[in-house]
């Protein structure tokens, strides 16, 4: 028999569905909840928060539409047992509408690349050094032809970096990872239409892999910051 769910306070300020998400929130991050977990009903959960039911159904919905709970037809609501892709949704839209300086973005790929570079180069096994090298040359072969389509060319750019994330072995490194090289498709496509762009992203890469493989942090920083320079002055030149 499962435990009685009691992990909810009462709710008292006017922005009700949005507590009762955050009520959720807290619940999960405290570890009153966990996966696959069974949720109390509906008017079980309206009674704990003391709102009605109908503030309950939307966040219900909300929450269902961000993948943090599940629905199943005749048997209730349950905590999602799995992380689904619409749960990195909000933190797309959130980075997509940010308003401060561009820098703050530039910083941001920054950030994340230098980290799962470095941890990639500790945990990466053959297979993992096999699949980035192989990821390199198809970018590589691509790039050099004479002929190029401008979208497949910036997924090989991504695979490449895909692949260094998948040898972290680490799924919330990877997840965030894949989010943020995602949004910005957009710039990474604008650098690949000019020779120079192309022509440095070969470069970069075969730099980053010496670097990874030497296994030094500090190499790894440097080379992923360098690379990444002629991207962020593309970004600049795009949003000038």
């Amino acid at each position: 028999m499962e435990t009685e769910v009691t992990a909810f306070q009462a709710i008292g300020r006017p922005s009700i569905v949005e507590d009762i998400i955050e009520s959720f929130k807290q619940a999960l991050i405290r570890g009153d909840l966990h996966p696959g977990q069974r949720l109390p009903s509906e008017a079980e959960l309206a009674q704990q928060f003391g709102v009605g039911r109908g503030a309950v159904r939307e966040a219900m919905k909300m929450l269902g539409a961000l993948g943090v709970v599940t629905t199943q037809q005749g048997d209730g609501t349950y905590v999602a047992d799995k992380p689904s892709p619409s749960l990195l949704n909000p933190l797309v839209f959130a980075i997509l509408f940010e308003t401060g300086p561009l820098t703050h973005l530039v910083e941001l790929r920054t950030l994340i690349q230098v980290g799962y570079s470095q941890l990639a180069a500790q945990k990466a096994t053959d297979e993992d050094w096999k699949r980035i090298e192989e990821a390199q040359k198809a970018y590589e072969a691509y790039a050099t032809q004479s002929e190029r389509d401008v979208e497949r060319h910036t997924e090989l750019d991504l695979a490449f970096h895909y692949a260094v994330l998948e040898a972290t072995h680490n799924p919330l490194v990877i997840k965030i990872g894949r989010t943020v090289e995602e949004l910005f498709y957009a710039s990474i496509r604008g650098t690949l239409t000019r020779a120079e762009g192309w022509g440095t992203g070969i470069e970069g890469h075969r730099r980053k892999i010496q670097a990874m493989r030497s296994g030094d942090p500090e190499s790894i920083r440097r080379v992923v910051t360098e690379s990444l320079a002629y991207w962020a002055k593309e970004v600049q030149h795009l949003n000038d």
